[in-house]
């Protein structure tokens, strides 16, 4: 996993991403899955990226989530709910 830069500037942006799979409708029929925030930086001449997650960094650190379906939950509860559907 890339570990974001916490000593530099970063830019965020939204975006979507195709699985890849042939019988993903997301995919198929639309844009695909997301969207997903990512984060840019440099690292000399290189561009590098790392995912962030579906809310945006600035609404995790203040605690705030105004705006967003449902509050933060911890990684492990995330997980058992994509594992109950």
């Amino acid at each position: 996993m890339t570990v974001i830069p916490s000593d530099q500037h970063i830019t965020y942006q939204l975006q979507y991403r195709k699985c890849g799979k042939n019988s993903c409708s997301t995919c198929r029929n639309g844009q695909g899955h997301g969207p997903y925030w990512y984060a840019y930086w440099r690292e000399g001449s290189r561009l590098r990226s790392g995912y962030v997650g579906k809310i945006h960094p600035g609404m995790q650190r203040n605690g705030t989530t105004k705006g967003v379906a449902a509050p933060l939950r911890p990684k492990e509860e995330v997980v058992a709910a994509q594992a109950r559907l």
